[in-house]
């Protein structure tokens, strides 16, 4: 909860419980002396607790849901048992388990002093996400914990340390093994705390020696509850059309109250209103009793570039953001979008408000079942010295292990590769592809040097270089402390033509960047954590394509070039930590389409170019921790988009320019620890749209203008630390009856 929502609510809590004590003052002060403060801090960190908790999300349609939660909820958290229940919710995939728990979470989450929610135990302990990872996630929910957890015994030695006293919640979703159990919920939690396991297997709860009272089994739905919810789905309403209504039953009697497979072959019938599509279906799911061939008849339907989509993202892409797996589909697949929607609407891919890939973990394990028997995608922590020499892969994703053997094929048609924790060196050649598109290598220089891998590339032992293999590559990521070999690098840079997106990340050799301007169709360059590059290359002009730029944390960057203000399509530009940046060029005023500029942490920074005011399309300025800001150009007031502004920590602004009132799309503006900022524009009443004004630590503010009285849409307003302000205007004052949120008055 935000501070100024704390102090607006304490006021809120402290009208209530004194309006409550002049009511009745007999009930609370004659039982409980000088008990209002107390009451006023108890009731707003309880509400806070309620609001801190962001609620899970359970399903679209919760159907039979809500009497099994409320039974589970007085069963397992709110019986009169002090000490610490371990429970455990059992059944077969699909069949609701996470779901239930979810909806427990979502339900009794604020009566805990802390929660966790573990997702999807098993599948990252197998995918080399190792336990001590989960460790820390349970820490950092429960404690905020931001330090490391190296192994096993130091996550459990920190669990018993820290979370001794504490009411928990901790549910853990789909574990499978003792060892998961063991490490990650054990004799270290506090009286009254709770842990729900869910799992496959209930000889994980005989082993952890949880009594049956504590478990219990999932069945499937009801039939009157499994027709309601494959109705929702196959025709968008609680019951089935009347000319299907007997179909239906006789369907959702046949998927035995599986909802998984309720929802996925509903969705599937939604646009087979053929009553003949609904009959063969019907036969498939009789001869075909087992969950994944139910589920499989709608894989079976897919086009055939929905069939890659579906299991690129079973096998790969579970948890990442669509944006690079949308890039590398683009050569493969006619209509990319289309498919990806297709996916959702058939439920058999899920994308978050983020953008974010997720799909069940049943339609998961089908996938890679597939995706195993057809020998095309490997993606198993494996030995690369085990895997036979007569391989098809077309995607190929290995953590950790052996340097690749040089005589093994992995295909001809590679067109992902994905090494992290995988020794290289020139044998990798045998893993470069004509086809190969995207290119990812995480940690991958030790033992070998990363520099043999460049050598590969570029050798000749025919009559064309590696590098001519792989022209068709359009991501390339590599992340890792890279040795030496900057040239050959150059190299192989110029010869990707189609690139369009390169990240070298972490690449602490690089000190410039040759040959980038022959990368005619980049997108996106990002050189976060480069610290000793000092400049680009004069050739960054001619990156027309070019979208987003980001050089976060190039420490030794001191100047960008005025050529930059040819990349007419530039959108995004991040310079956050480039500590040695004094200055911007003026070009930079003919970036029409930059939407995003950030210069967070340029500390040697003093001054905007005028003609930063050209940005016609900014909509996001981050200014902090620029400490030798201290002025700004009139024409900033030009931006007539901008939305969010940040100045916090400019400790040198001592003003803002009258202009900056005709920012009419603002809504965000931090000023907080501007220490020589004495006095606001009256200006600033004009900006209509202003939602959050921080002025925490103004310490030499003495006044605010009767101007901000206009300010209709303001919620927060931060004054706290604003030592020589001698009043706040009554026109201010009378917006708090609008709900503005003053936090520190006078």
């Amino acid at each position: 909860m935000e501070v100024g929502n704390t102090f607006m609510l304490s006021r809120v809590v402290k009208m209530v419980v004194s309006s409550t004590v002049k009511r009745s003052p007999y009930a609370v002060n004659s039982v409980f002396p000088g008990v209002e403060a107390q009451l006023v801090k108890t009731l707003v960190n309880e509400v806070i607790k309620i609001f801190n908790r962001v609620p899970l999300d359970v399903a679209k349609h919760p159907v039979g849901l809500k009497s099994l939660t409320n039974h589970l909820i007085h069963k397992f958290i709110l019986n009169s048992e002090e000490g610490v229940i371990k429970a455990g919710l059992v059944g077969i995939g699909g069949i609701g388990k996470t779901t239930l728990a979810k909806a427990m979470y979502n339900r009794v989450s604020s009566k805990f002093d802390a929660t966790s929610f573990v997702f999807n135990v098993r599948a990252t302990a197998a995918e080399g996400r190792d336990l001590p990872k989960l460790q820390k996630k349970i820490l950092e929910d429960l404690i905020k914990y931001d330090g490391k957890v190296d192994s096993v015994d130091e996550g459990i030695t920190l669990f018993k340390d820290r979370l001794g006293r504490k009411r928990v919640l901790l549910i853990l979703d789909d574990v499978d093994s003792m060892e998961q159990s063991n490490a990650l919920v054990g004799n270290w939690l506090g009286p009254g705390s709770r842990v729900i396991i869910t799992t496959r297997d209930a000889q994980i709860f005989h082993l952890a020696k949880i009594s049956s009272e504590w478990i219990h089994e999932m069945s499937g739905l009801q039939l009157n509850e499994g027709l309601q919810l494959f109705s929702w789905h196959a025709f968008l309403r609680a019951s089935p059309i009347t000319t299907h209504e007997d179909l239906s039953n006789r369907i959702v009697e046949a998927c035995k109250g599986h909802p998984l497979s309720l929802e996925v072959i509903g969705s599937f019938l939604y646009e087979q209103k053929n009553p003949d599509c609904w009959t063969e279906t019907l036969h498939n799911i009789t001869q075909h009793p087992e969950i994944h061939d139910r589920l499989k008849i709608s894989y079976n339907a897919l086009s055939a570039d929905e069939k890659e989509i579906f299991l690129d993202i079973a096998c790969f892409f579970i948890g990442e953001d669509k944006y690079f797996p949308i890039v590398f589909w683009k050569p493969l697949c006619r209509m990319v979008e289309s498919a990806i929607h297709s996916l959702s609407l058939k439920l058999l891919v899920r994308i978050d408000d983020n953008g974010v890939f997720d799909m069940h973990d049943h339609l998961r394990d089908m996938g890679r079942n597939i995706a195993e028997r057809e020998r095309t995608r490997l993606w198993k922590a494996v030995d690369l010295r085990t895997i036979s020499n007569d391989n098809n892969f077309s995607r190929l994703q290995l953590n950790g292990g052996n340097p690749p053997r040089p005589e093994t094929s992995y295909g001809s048609a590679l067109r992902f590769l994905h090494l992290e924790d995988v020794p290289i060196d020139g044998t990798t050649r045998a893993m470069l592809s004509p086809t190969l598109i995207w290119l990812r290598l995480q940690n991958c220089q030790k033992p070998f040097q990363f520099s043999n891998f460049c050598r590969s590339l570029i050798q000749r032992p025919f009559r064309f270089s590696l590098v001519h293999r792989i022209s068709d590559l359009r991501i390339m990521q590599v992340h890792g402390d890279i040795y030496s070999f900057q040239h050959s690098l150059s190299k192989i840079l110029g010869n990707l033509s189609q690139l369009q997106h390169l990240e070298l990340r972490y690449y602490k050799n690089l000190n410039s960047l040759h040959s980038i301007g022959n990368l005619s169709m980049l997108q996106c360059l990002d050189l976060e954590w480069c610290t000793n590059l000092k400049k680009l290359s004069s050739t960054i002009g001619t990156l027309s394509q070019l979208q987003i730029l980001k050089l976060r944390y190039c420490k030794k960057l001191n100047k960008l070039l005025d050529k930059i203000g040819h990349m007419s399509k530039l959108q995004h530009l991040d310079l956050e930590g480039c500590t040695k940046l004094n200055k911007l060029p003026q070009t930079i005023g003919n970036l029409s389409q930059l939407q995003y500029l950030n210069l967070k942490g340029c500390k040697k920074l003093n001054k905007l170019p005028d003609s930063i005011g050209n940005l016609s399309e900014l909509r996001h300025l981050d200014l902090r921790w620029c400490e030798d800001l201290n002025n700004l150009p009139e024409t900033i007031g030009s931006l007539s988009q901008l939305q969010y502004l940040d100045f916090a920590m400019c400790e040198k602004l001592n003003s803002l320019p009258d202009s900056i009132g005709s920012l009419s799309q603002l809504k965000h503006l931090d000023l907080a620890g501007c220490a020589n900022l004495n006095k606001l524009p009256d200006s600033i009443g004009n900006l209509s749209r202003l939602k959050h004004l921080n002025l925490h630590w103004c310490k030499k503010l003495n006044n605010l203008p009767d101007s901000m009285g206009n300010l209709s849409q303001l919620q927060d307003l931060d004054l706290r630390e604003c030592e020589n302000l001698n009043n706040i205007p009554d026109s201010i004052q009378s917006l708090s009856n609008h709900g503005l949120r003053i936090e520190g008055t006078l």
